[in-house]
């Protein structure tokens, strides 16, 4: 009887512990998920959508015939552009100047993306950089284009929450429909 109650007490000591580790990582988790009624969804001119965190705003001062935009939020910006893209054509993609360098490609509604993440100290300050281009970006045949950048090093996960939100309209089909 009192082996039972020595395996018992093993138990305890170890289920405690993790039920304590368990719950230290899952009440942050909680904590730092969106609420989806926190989020806005923005339409570009039915040409896209993408949805946004609480707080951001909305800042065009573009006089151009381009679609384009740009919504911050505190030292955080986001910036659009239907059409073409503004990540430079470097002969290298990665450059010496660019920190942390990530590359991915991925598709949104049927269609290429490609993902890069970088970050670079200027003025002895470090700031992060995502971009993500929809399209033949080696070809330069790019939908849209999206740059979100800002000085905390959690803007490069923002962004790709970002991303992942954008929807674009169905392409049209590859073939002709039958008659």
């Amino acid at each position: 009887m009192a082996q039972s109650s020595v395996k018992s007490t093993k138990a305890q000591r170890l289920f405690l512990p993790v039920l304590i580790l368990i719950c230290g990582l899952a009440v942050p988790f909680a904590l730092t998920q969106q609420n989806p009624s926190d989020l806005q969804t923005v339409n570009v001119e039915d040409l896209f959508t993408f949805r946004l965190p609480a707080g951001w705003v909305k800042r065009s001062s573009f006089n151009v015939t381009e679609i384009r935009g740009e919504w911050v939020n505190g030292p955080t910006k986001l910036v659009y552009v239907w059409g073409h893209t503004e990540s430079s054509n470097y002969p290298e993609r990665r450059q010496s100047w660019m920190d942390d360098y990530e590359e991915t490609m991925t598709r949104l509604g049927g269609r290429r993306a490609h993902v890069r993440s970088f970050s670079r100290v200027m003025d002895r300050k470090r700031m992060y950089y995502a971009e993500l281009n929809v399209g033949n970006w080696e070809k330069g045949e790019v939908q849209l284009f999206m740059r979100v950048e800002g000085s905390d090093a959690a803007t490069i996960e923002l962004a790709k929450q970002i991303f992942k939100s954008v929807t674009l309209p169905l392409p049209t089909p590859e073939r002709p429909t039958p008659r």
